[in-house]
């Protein structure tokens, strides 16, 4: 009797369980009960995709700040290398974070506009990165200006360069002209010549001329025609006339030479005096 009792209670309690669960009641409570899993599931899902991008921004903006202070190093007069060289490798750092930077300000635009349910926690760490995107944005812009005004002033640095090249170029090339036509009026004035020959064979040659019977010879105006031996009138002082006989025929001061005899009997022109031998005439002609 007990045990028909017994199940005669179980039996109550699966029926009225099964009236409960088909109770309009508790269909209303199971709706809002996956109703709630299914907010919550939401709002999960976009609180993680929120921390997702902001952690992505964070560790952008970190990568900005090193690449500023690299930027900042890099632009420094302490730093070697050429001008030009790192004016091109900034350009194309600051390029480069100035496209990150772009990235950075579309995240962020999509989180603030993404989060429905944001706390404020959270909106002030978006406003955060959001002030310091557009600081970092305002230094790349000034950092950009700045070497813009580099690269400016290297042109015209170069310019000023090229031209002062051009001075020292024209200069020298003056400078060797000058020492040429120095050389050559200093060979020019530091030049003699002189002939030795028969009395015959220097009028043949006319070197030499008698203008009358009974006139000495005489250097012809047509002698300056004839090869001469040149001489630096500054080093010569003897010229051996090979000849036991000799008589200068050109114009030059008694006093400022002599002719004498070697030991072999071949006479020598030793010149005493060589600013008064040279100066009538720089050319020597010697009848031998």
């Amino acid at each position: 009797m007990r045990k028909f009792a017994l199940i005669i209670g179980v039996f109550a309690l699966f029926v009225m369980n099964g009236c409960v669960e088909r109770s309009a009641k508790y269909k209303a409570l199971q709706a809002r009960l996956d109703s709630v899993q299914v907010v919550n599931k939401t709002n999960t899902g976009e609180i993680e995709s929120l921390l997702a991008g902001i952690n992505e921004i964070s560790a952008g903006m970190q990568a900005l700040r090193e690449a500023e202070q690299l930027l900042v190093l890099e632009s420094s007069p302490d730093q070697k290398g050429s001008a030009q060289g790192k004016i091109a490798a900034l350009k194309t750092d600051l390029q480069t974070v100035s496209a990150a930077i772009a990235s950075y300000k579309e995240q962020i635009a999509k989180l603030e506009t993404s989060g429905k349910r944001q706390s404020s926690e959270m909106r002030k760490l978006i406003a955060n990165l959001k002030a310091e995107v557009a600081q970092k944005e305002a230094r790349i812009n000034e950092l950009s200006a700045q070497l813009a005004e580099k690269e400016r002033e290297l042109g015209v640095k170069n310019e000023e360069i090229v031209h002062l090249n051009k001075n020292v170029s024209d200069l020298k090339q003056e400078s060797t002209s000058q020492k040429a036509m120095i050389y050559t009026q200093d060979q020019s004035l530091h030049t003699g010549y002189y002939i030795l020959g028969s009395k015959k064979s220097l009028k043949e040659k006319n070197v030499v001329v008698r203008k009358g019977i009974f006139s000495p010879l005489s250097v012809s105006t047509q002698a300056q025609e004839t090869p001469f031996t040149s001489i630096d009138v500054r080093k010569v002082q003897t010229i051996p006339l090979n000849s036991k006989k000799a008589k200068v025929v050109s114009l030059h001061p008694t006093n400022s030479y002599s002719i004498t005899a070697g030991d072999d009997k071949q006479l020598v022109l030793t010149i005493t005096d060589t600013e008064k031998f040279w100066k009538q005439t720089k050319y020597l002609v010697v009848v031998i």
